[in-house]
């Protein structure tokens, strides 16, 4: 038996309105046209689909288990239909997504969860690098998204067609072992840590980070004593948990941490904060990744009202200063 996908469409719709008059406009059809399409389905089916009097339609038992098993179907249809159209192209079904490791922790398996459930059939790649590569590789389209420690000079640093959301920003905290004579501490004058070794973090890779530490250290008073430690996460808190040094870290970051040695201290007298920004190229924004984006705005942990507000930037180049 083959029955016309019209003739199906034409039936969806009445069984959607139950009425035969609200359909036909919406089919741009008369409605004896419609009346006769769907006498004809029944027919062909050898099934009653649809209850029909004067005054109201309903559906049959049979109606009713049509309309709800097809319906998934036709669902996906004019959404496929839909995203052809409206990209001109074939629709995107894969999503590129550069992060630094906090936020792959966190926002990027929400994210790639809820697309899922609106995605079903999406295929994703996830490169864990620097902020300054990840920048890179949305500027040069071949990322999608790209999660990044917000840098200083956002403003200056990141240009059109770029955007960005801001998320909510996380205190700086001293990250020393478990060890330290100061772990008894939850508060620290930053000046009683002038001694100490720092492991800092790459000026090329890690920028913002690495503006923060000089600037906290040199706003208590000193400069201060460091290692080179790299741009991995991972390793500089098993330095820190082994006692070779102390940093200053976001509280996002060190949530990650929990299974390390590592005690996290408030800054006494300094408030410094850093957080995640999202950055994506605003030329020819497929249908997922605008999809990613509306997710991204409405997130329920990690943003705040002011932040979520996306903006273009100008100034020079993209890359220079991203954490």
């Amino acid at each position: 038996m083959q029955v016309s996908y019209l003739s199906l469409r034409y039936f969806m719709e009445v069984a959607f309105c139950l009425n035969f008059s609200h359909a036909a406009q919406k089919l741009h059809i008369s409605q004896p046209g419609l009346s006769q399409q769907i006498t004809a389905l029944e027919k062909e089916l050898g099934i009653k689909l649809l209850n029909r009097s004067t005054r109201n339609v309903t559906l049959t038992a049979e109606g009713d288990y049509l309309h709800k098993n097809l319906l998934p179907s036709f669902d996906n249809i004019e959404k496929t239909i839909s995203q052809l159209v409206e990209s001109g192209t074939v629709p995107q079904t894969t999503i590129r997504i550069a992060t630094v490791p906090s936020a792959a922790s966190n926002m990027v398996p929400y994210l790639i969860k809820k697309l899922k459930e609106e995605h079903p059939l999406i295929e994703f790649y996830i490169k864990e690098t620097t902020s300054v590569h990840a920048a890179e590789l949305v500027q040069k389209s071949e990322y999608d998204l790209a999660f990044i420690r917000t840098p200083i000079d956002l403003k200056q640093t990141i240009q059109p067609p770029l955007k960005w959301i801001e998320f909510s920003k996380h205190p700086m905290k001293v990250a020393l072992s478990c060890q330290h004579p100061a772990a008894v501490q939850d508060e620290i004058d930053l000046y009683e840590l002038k001694n100490e070794t720092f492991l800092h973090y790459d000026p090329k890779h890690s920028p913002s980070l690495y503006y923060l530490l000089e600037h906290a250290c040199l706003t208590a008073g000193f400069i201060p004593k460091t290692i080179g430690a790299g741009p991995e996460i991972l390793t500089i808190a098993n330095l820190i948990s082994n006692g070779i040094g102390i940093t200053l870290m976001p509280q996002d970051m060190l949530e990650l941490l929990n299974s390390y040695k590592i005690k996290a201290i408030a800054l006494k007298n300094l408030s410094l904060f850093s957080s995640i920004s999202v950055i994506w190229n605003d030329v020819s924004v497929p249908l997922i990744t605008k999809d990613a984006l509306s997710i991204l705005e409405h997130l329920p942990h990690y943003t705040t009202k002011e932040s979520m507000k996306s903006k273009t930037l100008s100034s020079q180049t993209v890359g220079q200063h991203l954490s």
